[in-house]
């Protein structure tokens, strides 16, 4: 079958698709120990220890995956009009926020502890709530595709649009030089949309629209490509034949100039303002990672654990608030009693297993609650 062949006019693939549901699951337990290892075992020197593996591995299959997959959820999704964007768009960005504050205002208030931004706590308490981190970037991705389906633009416009909020906003990395003072809130705001020059080390701004938009737009694309695939499994190996020679002529690319590509893709910086290379780059991880995760998920979904998988991919939003407002609540009492777990790596695993399960309990007793609701109404 030639690869004009494996798709169709018609929309012949709806269901569920098993390879996202087991690179979600990846992609959340990955957070879930890097945030763990950031508030209480945090290192970024570069050795081959748990520390370094789990915070890294979450920059090739994290944010990056979080965002393409909702991209592709919203393509799939029969409620993707542009009042059902616009909503799910305040609803996020306000969720953001409120997260911002359970996570790291209120601990502080109760506490008088927060490790983690403690530089921007220094020039005022109350700035950490306008911090920007991934839901408040998927608030705005939400909102650009509210007007993109209120105007009506075609995929193709959408696409070039995109791409020429992707350029400004690698002109700006690293060039854009907002003339803020860093206890001047107004800081957060401009980097919500395009980034700052030094927003990485005073951390108000992890995700700025411009640099990371791409991501849930080449979900949206990809997934209405997928909607008309006919056969998923020549078309992942086609994916797969295509995308791994390109890694690894792009490895050989860097070598050739004398740069080392995991060391830039590792690099805060990079990873957070990243330019239209690195972009390339990790969409390519993300093709590699989808085509293996759709062989193994065949293999897999035929055993009763894939149940796991799937439900933890469905709840990959509520599991991922949920685990920070816990990890928030643990990195202020370990400051407040001046303990930290900073050498035996099983009591950091155990931490993360706590949070997971406490997470889970939470999730349990919600769905329940959310069950008796519906019964009664």
């Amino acid at each position: 079958m030639g690869l004009s062949q494996l798709f169709s006019k018609e929309v012949v693939n709806k269901g569920r698709q098993p390879a996202f549901d087991l690179c979600k699951t990846i992609c959340i337990i990955l957070m879930i120990l890097c945030h763990v290892f950031y508030v209480i075992k945090y290192t970024s020197v570069a050795s081959l220890n748990p520390t370094y593996i789990a915070h890294n591995l979450v920059r090739l299959l994290g944010a990056q995956f979080f965002m393409f997959s909702m991209g592709m959820g919203l393509a799939y999704s029969r409620n993707s009009n542009a009042k059902c964007c616009l909503r799910r768009g305040l609803i996020l960005l306000f969720t953001g926020y409120l997260l911002n504050f359970l996570r790291e205002i209120l601990p502080w208030m109760i506490t008088g502890s927060y490790p983690m931004f403690a530089s921007i706590m220094t020039y005022d308490k109350f700035l950490m709530l306008l911090s920007c981190d991934i839901l408040q970037f998927a608030g705005l991705a939400f909102l650009y595709f509210a007007l993109a389906k209120h105007f009506k633009w075609s995929n193709l416009t959408v696409f070039i649009i995109t791409l020429f909020i992707t350029v400004i906003g690698a002109f700006c990395t690293n060039e854009f030089m907002v003339k803020l003072t860093p206890d001047n809130f107004y800081y957060s705001f401009v980097g919500l949309l395009i980034p700052i020059k030094n927003f990485t080390t005073s951390d108000y701004v992890c995700f700025s629209f411009s640099n990371w938009i791409i991501y849930p737009v080449a979900g949206w694309l990809f997934g209405k490509i997928l909607k008309r695939c006919c056969n998923l499994d020549k078309f992942y190996l086609y994916l797969l034949g295509i995308s791994v020679p390109v890694f690894l002529l792009a490895w050989a690319a860097f070598d050739a100039v004398g740069k080392n590509m995991w060391l830039i893709l590792m690099n805060p910086v990079v990873y957070h303002q990243q330019n239209p290379i690195i972009l390339a780059v990790y969409m390519n991880i993300i093709a590699i990672a989808i085509s293996l995760a759709h062989l193994c998920s065949n293999y897999f979904v035929k055993f009763k654990f894939w149940n796991i998988i799937k439900h933890l991919s469905s709840e990959l939003p509520t599991l991922y608030i949920v685990s920070w407002v816990i990890i928030g609540w643990i990195g202020a009492w370990l400051k407040y009693n001046k303990k930290f777990i900073t050498k035996d790596f099983d009591n950091v695993f155990f931490v993360f297993v706590g949070v997971v399960l406490v997470s889970e309990i939470y999730i349990y007793f919600k769905n329940k609650c959310s069950k008796k609701i519906s019964k009664a109404e």
